[in-house]
């Protein structure tokens, strides 16, 4: 009877892996906000999940992950890092904060963590965008000595270098403008794909990939 249950239990933590067959991983890659509030659900909510569900191997059918914190901002002096974020200056700290995590968090799975706590921290993005961006809030997400380092490029010309590259990235993705959160497959271009993952995520990450397997995206 013990031996019929450890085999239960065993059977109930299987993670389901799909098919190699006619399965293409794909690059995917966040046009994102550190304020938006499409983005704030987005991330937690469609794209954590991806990465932590223990039903379905979510996270071999990324081949790569890359997330681009800018979105929409006006370039008044680039040389005296003179901006302006669609949701205040806060979204520019913001912006900048999660640059730097993307750069030394070391595991991905602990840099979506971070920045999904950041995103559930206050459901009122207006009252961040009027002050400070919490940057001292969730460091219990961080790996061990991790902070420091982030606080050291948030603190120095280094996040203004990643946050202008980050806003060449998108604006030579969007040369004529677009939405936030875009989810891209592959590097391109497709609207109705990037709502339909906005939607759910992982459905669309499935089709994308092309399984066929029911248990995918259920």
């Amino acid at each position: 009877m013990a031996v019929l249950f450890l085999l239960a239990a065993f059977v109930g933590c299987v993670v389901a892996r799909p098919s190699s067959e006619n399965l293409t991983p794909v690059e995917i890659t966040l046009y994102y906000e550190s304020l938006c509030p499409g983005c704030r659900i987005f991330i937690p909510n469609q794209l954590l999940p991806a990465y932590t569900d223990l039903k379905y191997d979510y996270r071999s059918l990324i081949s790569k992950l890359t997330l681009v914190p800018y979105g929409w901002v006006a370039v008044k002096n680039a040389t005296s890092h003179d901006y302006a974020c669609q949701h205040g200056e806060s979204e520019c700290e913001g912006n900048r904060l999660h640059a730097c995590a993307i750069k030394y968090i070391p595991d991905q799975v602990a840099t979506i963590e971070y920045i999904s706590c950041l995103d559930q921290l206050e459901s009122n993005y207006l009252t961040f965008a009027s002050s400070q961006y919490p940057i001292d809030e969730c460091q219990d997400k961080l790996p061990e000595g991790v902070y420091s380092k982030i606080m050291s490029c948030y603190n120095s010309d280094e996040a203004w270098e990643l946050f202008q590259n980050n806003g060449k990235k998108t604006t030579s993705f969007f040369p004529k403008g677009g939405f936030i959160p875009y989810v891209s497959f592959n590097n391109k271009r497709d609207d109705e794909l990037a709502i339909s993952a906005f939607k759910d995520f992982r459905k669309t990450l499935c089709e994308a990939a092309g399984v066929a397997d029911p248990d995918c995206s259920a």
